[in-house]
């Protein structure tokens, strides 16, 4: 059967933010444990029977019996949040969702991720996130332009799965023993690093000053084999059955979450202690020498602001590609054994407007003349700097694989409308409607299938034959092999639900599980108006107060006139919202 130590294949998935559009996310990482765990399932019966003597049926033969164990999840945003559900799930135990469903399945990806916060016959999620139950107990004005009170119910109801009795054991072989769960975090408030100068000395300057500067990116390294005298400040330990551990858990889980303006920020206070914080930075820096940097802090726990992960990180690919690295061998460039997913559900290289590439950059409005265009285009041109990878780990030539959204009509040809269906409104659009984060679950799944049956694979050559394939059989051959370019390529992860498939002649991969891409009422947005102005008009009853709080006048006058910003306000978000639904046809 052959050991199991040198024929496993060690993977590291990188999610990136989305927003509503977690939900593609999730319904790939679905799809991928469903097709580990159906492979695990068979591999156990296979070695019960070779122990047994037993003979193998056809199916079992043409099983590969290599392994695959997956050692970092990372991501930023509602990729953070896939990521720590997705680890999650592995201890509970989840049955994938293979077609649409409009009550609780106990699938922690699919509930939280297509259902999340919705009741059924009653407010949706987004409707309860224009509820203003959130000002109550609020006295310094607005807490974020959406109520994000469902946005704790969901995490609640994912961590409160967990009892408190440590049942961990049944875990799968897929999941790495020390699994490293990464989540990225952006802190308003700065940490200062210094960079030390060795610069003379002397009586008149006795003091070498350094370079000062302020970190604000915080990555939360969870790790599933936690020592305590080994690891304490060095990483956090990932334990959902321990109360520390998983109230650490849901905060970052809310945390990375926390769109800026538009959902409420999350405080941390005694929960990260100083010392984890300048481990967290040192290990991102390339430093020889520990020496050169001084992190200036000087309290037990360092206490911070924070908003979206994916604010100044949204892609933690060179954090995750750092620990493969670490817990792993060298990189064998021509027989990998380790190599990285990256999901991304926003290509800046794919117009989410419509279904086609952008095939370039453009090279109009080069030049802005004025402040007014400058200003603008200077906060564009923040948002993509903070997003350019420095570290040259990033450009290292590994096996590694970007997964996006795809949807074809037929071979060469993408379906006439957006890829994503939550990707409206900046990725807030999946609140709107539960339809939305169906469509963007099942192709996320179907993506999957179509990525382990012809793109995660490897090269199956005779003449320098991987490790991975030195026990595959010949039926599993003839069954998995793919040829291409005129090499034969064999999968990483087999999906067995291709030997049903191709029992029951539908590999067809342009069959999408949900095939209409769906709409909006046009009636919603007047269901939805008078809570947004609802909302809008405590939010300028908020402000007048907590601005004008000793200017009695000024507030009465903002007081007198809110009736009237309320409905300017309300008709032009109205009008955003449906110009940006019709531009992708989706009302």
């Amino acid at each position: 059967m052959g050991s199991k130590d040198d024929i496993t294949f060690h993977l590291g998935i990188t999610m990136a933010g989305a927003v509503s559009a977690g939900a593609y996310s999730a319904g790939f990482m679905d799809y991928v444990f469903e097709a580990l765990n159906l492979w695990e399932a068979q591999k156990k019966k296979i070695v019960e029977k070779h122990n047994e003597g037993q003979p193998l049926s056809k199916y079992e033969k043409a099983v590969p019996l290599h392994e695959v164990c997956i050692d970092v999840l990372g991501g930023a945003s509602a990729g953070g949040m896939v990521s720590v559900i997705s680890a999650l799930s592995s201890f509970s135990g989840i049955e994938p969702v293979r077609t649409p469903c409009d009550v609780p399945t106990g699938n922690i990806l699919y509930d939280s991720w297509v259902l999340m916060d919705d009741d059924q016959n009653g407010l949706n999620t987004f409707e309860k996130m224009l509820l203003t139950d959130d000002f109550e107990g609020q006295s310094e004005g607005t807490p974020s332009l959406l109520n994000t009170s469902p946005i704790d119910k969901i995490a609640d109801k994912v961590f409160d799965s967990f009892e408190k009795s440590n049942d961990s054991s049944g875990r799968p072989s897929f999941i790495s023993e020390d699994l490293r769960v990464l989540v990225t975090l952006c802190s308003l408030r700065g940490i200062p690093v210094e960079l030390n100068f060795e610069n003379f000395t002397s009586a008149h300057f006795p003091y070498s000053p350094g370079h000062r500067m302020n970190e604000h990116r915080i990555v939360a390294h969870f790790k599933l084999k936690y020592d305590q005298k080994k690891d304490k400040d060095v990483f956090l330990e990932f334990n959902p059955y321990e109360q520390g551990s998983k109230e650490l858990l849901k905060l970052c889980t809310k945390g990375t979450g926390a769109f800026p303006i538009g959902l409420a920020p999350r405080h941390f206070k005694g929960k990260i202690s100083d010392k984890y914080i300048e481990n967290c930075i040192l290990r991102s820096l390339p430093i020889k020498d520990r020496k050169t940097i001084k992190i200036h802090l000087d309290e037990d726990f360092f206490d911070f602001t924070n908003v979206d992960g994916g604010t100044i990180n949204n892609e933690p690919y060179s954090e995750v590609l750092h620990t493969l690295e670490e817990m792993n061998p060298p990189y064998n460039s021509k027989l990998p054994m380790f190599g990285t997913i990256m999901i991304d559900p926003f290509p800046n290289f794919y117009n989410q407007d419509t279904a086609k590439a952008t095939g370039g950059w453009s090279s109009t409005n080069i030049y802005q003349k004025t402040i007014w265009q400058i200003i603008p285009k200077l906060y564009t041109t923040l948002r993509e700097q903070v997003r350019v990878k420095h570290s040259g780990r990033f450009f290292n030539d590994y096996f590694r694989l970007l997964v996006f959204p795809l949807k074809w009509e037929k071979r060469g040809v993408l379906k006439n409308h957006p890829p994503l269906s939550c990707a409206a409104l900046g990725g807030f659009g999946g609140f709107l409607d539960v339809e939305f984060r169906k469509h963007d679950f099942f192709l996320g799944r179907n993506n999957a299938r179509n990525l382990l049956r012809t793109y995660l694979m490897l090269e199956y050559d005779p003449n320098n034959l991987h490790p991975l394939f030195k026990n595959l059989s010949k039926e599993a051959f003839e069954m998995f092999r793919l040829k291409k370019n005129g090499k034969t390529y064999c999968p990483i992860i087999p999906d067995l639900n291709l030997i049903d498939d191709k029992e029951s002649r539908e590999t067809n991969p342009y069959n999408y599980t949900i095939d209409d891409f769906p709409k909006l009422k046009p009636t919603y947005f007047n269901k939805i108006k008078p809570s947004i102005k609802k909302r809008v008009n405590k939010m300028i009853a908020k402000e007048a107060f907590s601005k004008f709080k000793n200017k009695p006048l000024r507030r009465f006058g903002l007081f007198i006139i809110r009736g009237y910003l309320s409905r300017k306000i309300t008709t032009y978000v109205i009008d955003r919202m449906k110009a940006d639904f019709q531009v992708r046809k989706m009302i």
